[in-house]
This record gives structure tokens, sequence and C-alpha cells, in this order.
């Protein structure tokens, strides 16, 4: 059943497009995944194999095999930055860290009260958005300007 779809599209056996462009697409897969780039285009051609039979044309195919090698990089790029990467116990503080934060509280004590807690959130406590908006009462996306407007704030004052 398969062939006979695929024959009346004009389509060309798969293996054929896999021959013609298997090289190139393995050049491409490396540029964007790197040392994963024989993995990603495996699955890329999987995923390939899977859908074609169900093209409407045969018109493409190289850029077609190009944007599907294409987006499993981008999907095997966010699927290993979505790993935890086991690490050691945390590096014990450095002698003088202290002074870091004492040199940002005086960066900023002339700053109005809003902005310097808008700044001690995000920065020295590390809070995303969301945090920074329940502890400040106002939505994720004002905290976000916020903490935009304070940061603007703070570089005009340094140069």
């Amino acid at each position: 059943m398969r062939g006979s779809k695929t024959a009346s599209l004009g389509l060309p056996p798969f293996w054929a497009l896999v021959e013609a462009h298997g090289g190139e697409l393995l050049v491409h897969a490396r540029k964007l995944a790197g040392e994963d780039a024989e993995d990603v285009l495996q699955e890329a051609l999987l995923r390939a194999l899977r859908s074609y039979d169900r093209l409407s044309h045969g018109n493409h195919l190289r850029a077609w095999l190009y944007r599907i090698t294409t987006t499993t990089a981008f999907d095997n790029h966010r699927e290993r930055s979505r790993r935890a990467i086991p690490t050691a116990d945390p590096p014990e503080p450095v002698a003088g860290d202290h002074q870091h934060l004492d040199d940002f509280s005086a960066l900023i004590e002339d700053f109005p009260e809003q902005v310097r807690a808008t700044l001690q959130l995000r920065f020295v406590e590390d809070l995303d958005y969301e945090a920074i908006a329940r502890r400040m009462g106002c939505s994720p996306a004002a905290a976000r300007q916020r903490v935009s407007s304070a940061v603007r704030s703070m570089r005009r004052r340094m140069s």
C-alpha cells in the first residue's frame, strides 16, 4: 500500500532519498548537533520515513529532509539541556564573596526602596519573576518590567 501511494505522487523510494542526500544531511547535522550528529540524523530519517507516505506531493524533498533534520537537532538540544547534570558538592564560598555583596549594596544604596528591593530579589536572592511577583504583590510581567527598569537605572548610573 505504501508503495502505491508514493508512486502515484511521483515520490522516489525513500532509500533513494537517503542515498542522494544522506551525506550532506550528516554534515548539516554535525553543524547543528556536534557529537550527537549521527543520532540526530538517524532520528530525523526515522521521522521522515514515518511521514513519507503522508506527503501530498514530491516537491522539495531535499528541503523537507533538511527541515526535519534541523528540527530534530533542535529537539535534541532542548532534551539535552533539560537533563540534570550531576555535579559534585557546591563549591565552598571564596573569601571575599561577602565583599561583592557589600559592593552591590553600596552600588544600589541611593536608589529608591522599590528599585533596591527589586534588584536584591533578582540578583542577590536569585529569585525568578514568579517569586519576585509574589513577594512584591504584582504580576510576573510587572516583576519582569520592574527588574528591567531597575537594571537600566543601574546601568545609567554606572556609565
